[in-house]
Order: C-alpha cells, then structure tokens, then sequence
C-alpha cells in the first residue's frame, strides 16, 4: 500500500537510528540473520564484520536472542571497554614473558573478575556447590574491591597496581603463595582459583559475557595489537576450559565483536587455531530488503515507497541503492534518510530524481567515512584511494591500474609495492574485479573469498565513484575509430621523440614506434626489441655507434623512459582507448 493511500509523506517514515546504541526501538524490528545463531549455538565466538554491518546490533540484542532460542535463563554479561580501562591493561607488564602473553594473563584476570562480580551480585538462588561458589565469590570481591560490582576500570586497575595486592584469602591461600607451583609468578594461581570457582557456579547456570566496541580506543599501535591480542587469546582460553554449550544450561562462553579490518592486520602465533572460532557477519540484499521492510509503517510495502519504474539500466531502485553500498545496514539506512531529506516535504515516494540528487551527497560520506574506517589499519589510506578522484570508472586491466598508480603515488608504490595497494584497495571494496573480462564485477564486501588476481579488469565501487568525480572511459563511434586512432598514434609520436631517450634510440638508427615504448616497461627492453643491445662503455662521453652508451646518459634514458611511458599511457586514456585496445590495432 503507497503512502499517500494512508495519508502519510516520506516524512512520516521513521526508519530509526543509523547505528545500534541510538537506536530505541531496535528490539521492534532486529532482524535475526542467519550467523545470529552462532551466538549460542556451535563454536562460532569471534564474530568479526565492517564498521557499520550490525555487530553492535547483536550484542545489544542478546538477552532477545537468547530468549527466542529459549535460553531466557542465560546470564549476559556485557562488556565495552572504554579509554581509561584500554590504557591501564595496556601498561600491564610481568617480569620474564612476552606483551601479549602479559595481555593475555591480565585479560583473563579482568574478565574473570568481571563474571566475577556479576555472580557476586545476582539475586537468583543457587544451591549445593555453586551456592559455595557464589559465597566465595562475594567475599573475594567485598575483601579487594568493597563492593560485589566493581567497574571495568576499578579491576583493570587493580590487576596493573600489582596482582600482589589481591587479597586470596578467599580461595585459602594467602598473597604470594600459589596453588601448586611456588616457582611460577601469582597470576596463574589467581586466574585458576577465580575460574575453578567460576566453574562450580556455571555448573548449575550458563553464563555470556560478550566484548563490543575494542575498535574505539584503537590506535594501531604494537601496544594496541599486542592488548588485542591478549584478548582474543584469552577468550579463546576461557572457552576451551568452560564453554560446555549454553544449550545444556551450562558453562561459560566468551563472546567477541571485532571489526575484520582491525582482525585482518594482526599477525601473531597461531592465529590459525582461532580460524574455527572466526564468524564474519555479511549480509545480503534480501536481508537488507527486510531490514527496511520492517521499519516501514504498516501495510506498506518497499517498492510502494519508490516512484514506480526502473532506474537506468533495467534495475530496481531499492537494487540500485544496495549496489551503492557495501552491503551494511548502516549504509542502506544513511541513503534513505539522504533521500527522505532531499525529497520535497509533501512527497509521498522517493523519486528515482530524488536518488541520483541524493547519491552524490552519500557518496562523499561514504568516501570519508571509508578513509576514516582504514586510516588506523592503513594510514596512508586517503592519499591511495584520492588517486582516483576525477580519473575513470573502470580499467580494462591491472596493468592500466598500475600504470595510474605509478604516475600519481609512486612514493607510496616505493613505501608499500605495488601489489600490495592493489590488495588494500580490494579489501575495502573500493576497487572489485571482472575475471577475465567477462560477467559482473565482484567486491569483497559480497564475496569475502575474492583475492586479486593476476589478471582482470578493475572497476571502481559505485558507493565512492560519484564521491571521487570518476568518469566513464569515452565510447569513440565505430566509424571515427580508425581516424581518432591515426590522430593518436601522431600526437604519440610528436610526444615521444621530444623525449631524451627515444632522440638517442634514433640517433643509432633505429625507428621507434609508440606501440614499442607502451609494450617495453623500461628502456633497456625498448632497445632491445629495437635489436639495440646497449653495453656501457666507460670511455665514452655520451653515444658511440653501434651500441655504446655512456654511464650517466643510460641512468638519465632510463629516468625519462618512465616518464615518458606513463605519460603515452595517460594520453591514450585519455583519448577514450585503452592501451590493451591500441595495441591490438598497431
């Protein structure tokens, strides 16, 4: 049913907040994708996923989630780490073993204190060895901290003061001594009697503590990387010891949201054992589409809410927004309230108008909302993908990337190679590609197996392609084709012999075609397909027939070869042709 049939406009359309800790009414219209069960069920603990793709939305949703799979008697613990919490565990150091391991140990320490105090507090009624438990617990917790729930930062900063402080008369044993091994330091005596305690009272109740939000004290530092690590490794600890299957109203399962971009730049050992745990969060169009759908006021559909008709290129207009985004929920919501603000206030349907005047506005957002998102990971992030501003929509291969790359940041070429730009480029869906020439052009962000291949063309994503100013390659009609080809091949070649080294190629007699120079990558190759084996000789001044060169005239050949190259390069493209198609017709 069309709004207008209801008496409503588009401004009565409350799609909700953009993100899920403004968002009131979430719980009304959560949609449960298909990976939410991994929360409970399986072994899935490290849901990973791009900013914006609804990670926090199923950590504020979990006491429903439970709920609807008849978990209701689940305890959750939530627990978001603010700056002040993130800083002290950072300082946290132990004599005589590595960060990370330190990060770990004081990771495992604060989450247990954590659960801790949750039981500590809890008003329901436990009995036999977990109601012992429990009382252990609270005397523990009332003994170093003065109340049953202190806050993260009060345990975080405990544990750094120094663990020697902790009171363990609760456990039976005092400071300094250890449960079976004097020789080791107090820290595994401490987390194994708080987890063997922690383990009789989860006997008898399943316990969810959940960790969102790590990505906003992230700096990219080895710090950070290494507290990051920690905490992925004790998580993982804590699950391998009490993680007996919420299903069976038992044990302890430790629950982690982290942003896949900030997971991917970790390296640290056996990262490969966390692989089982690993659940990325994607989502598809139909998912999207019901995201929406159940936002929208009764009756009403989500075609009625779009001016019949299709966009250009025979595709939906709710198809055509998806495909300008990288398929999160946050991305979907922003273009549609763009579009509610642009559309006139009396307005009942967006216009497929309204669209195309909104886009160019999301666009940009989308474009310093990504280079925001990387910058950490990949500092050098916004210089990479602002090469593309006002250069073309698509290349016809990786070589034509390249060559863009080469001639507009080659100092970041010398810091990174050139390889690896192309893959970060990738990653972030800001480039996909069209194997072999052939079908659509695929993204990472809808295909999270996509690797860079050696060969393909490249396009650039629409979600940033009117935010850069790209422009569609020039299509010359078939019949000017050969004349607009004869006309570039001139002004290549007027190009070209002003340059140093092809005025030395004729010097030898040799004749030298543009074709020669966008086919050879450097200038030892152009003499060579020319049969102009150049040999340095010492002796010389500057050329001595038939194949001498000086020293100092080959490095400046080979300099302004490049230059040269890439310029031939920038002109062809720029003539509406690419060099792959030039050469074919030379």
């Amino acid at each position: 049913m069309k709004l207008s049939e209801l008496n409503l406009t588009l401004r009565d359309v409350d799609l909700g907040g953009i993100d899920a800790e403004s968002d009131k009414r979430l719980g009304d219209y959560f949609v449960s994708t298909p990976y939410v069960r991994s929360v409970y069920d399986g072994k899935r603990t490290l849901f990973l996923g791009r900013k914006g793709a609804g990670k926090s939305a199923v950590f504020a949703q979990l006491d429903r989630v439970l709920k609807d799979a008849a978990l209701s008697e689940t305890i959750v613990i939530r627990v978001t780490p603010d700056q002040y919490a993130w800083s002290a565990l950072r300082s946290y150091t132990e004599q005589g073993i590595l960060p990370e391991q330190a990060h770990t140990n004081a990771w495992k320490l604060t989450l247990a204190i954590e659960i801790a105090g949750t039981l500590a507090a809890s008003t329901k009624s436990f009995s036999g060895d977990a109601r012992t438990g429990v009382k252990t617990l609270q005397q523990f917790m009332r003994t170093n901290f003065g109340t049953l729930r202190p806050d993260l930062l009060s345990s975080a900063t405990s544990i750094v003061r120094g663990l020697q402080n902790l009171n363990l008369s609760a456990f039976g044993f005092e400071v300094g001594a250890t449960l079976e091994h004097p020789e080791q330091p107090v820290t595994p005596a401490v987390i194994g009697a708080l987890f063997s305690t922690l383990g009789l009272v989860a006997s008898s109740v399943p316990i969810l503590i959940a960790l969102d939000r790590l990505d906003d004290s992230w700096d990219g530092s080895q710090a950070s990387r290494s507290l990051l690590v920690g905490l992925l490794k004790a998580v993982k600890d804590i699950n391998d010891r009490l993680d007996y299957g919420l299903e069976n109203a038992q044990g302890i399962r430790a629950v982690t949201f982290l942003r896949s971009d900030i997971y991917d730049a970790l390296s640290f050992d056996d990262k490969d054992k966390h692989r089982p745990t690993e659940q990325n969060i994607v989502w598809t169009g139909k998912e999207l589409a019901e995201m929406v759908q159940r936002r929208l006021p009764a009756h009403v559909g989500l075609r009625d809410i779009f001016e019949s008709g299709n966009m250009r290129g025979s595709i939906e207009p709710f198809n055509y927004m998806v495909k300008r985004t990288f398929l999160r929920p946050r991305e979907v919501l922003q273009f549609l309230n763009e579009c509610i603000e642009v559309a006139s206030p009396e307005a009942s349907e967006i216009a497929k108008s309204t669209i195309r005047t909104a886009e160019s506005r999301y666009s940009r957002w989308k474009l310093d909302d990504l280079k925001q998102e990387y910058s950490k990971v990949f500092p050098d992030f916004g210089v990479l993908v602002e090469v593309f501003r006002q250069e073309l929509l698509r290349y016809e291969s990786l070589e034509q990337l390249g060559a863009l790359l080469r001639r507009k940041c080659p100092q970041l070429i010398e810091r990174h190679g050139e390889r690896l730009l192309m893959e970060t480029l990738l990653n972030a869906s800001v480039i996909g590609v069209r194997l072999g020439n052939a079908g659509q052009a695929r993204y990472k962000s809808e295909d999270l197996e996509l690797v860079l291949p050696t060969s393909g063309g490249v396009y650039i994503h629409q979600a940033v392609a009117r935010g850069l100013n790209v422009r569609e390659p020039r299509k010359p009609r078939p019949e000017k084709k050969a004349e607009r080809r004869a006309a570039l091949e001139a002004k290549l070649f007027e190009r070209m012999m002003k340059a140093l080294p092809m005025q030395d190629i004729s010097w030898y007699k040799r004749d030298a075609k543009p074709s020669h120079v966008l086919r050879a990558p450097d200038f030892e190759s152009c003499c060579l397909a020319l049969s102009l084996p150049l040999q340095v000789k010492s002796d010389t001044k500057s050329l001595e027939l038939p194949h001498f060169i000086a020293e100092t005239r080959l490095k400046s050949d080979q300099i302004a070869y490049i230059w040269l190259r890439d310029e031939l390069t920038r002109i062809v493209e720029a003539e509406g042709f690419t060099v792959e198609g030039f050469l074919r017709g030379s």
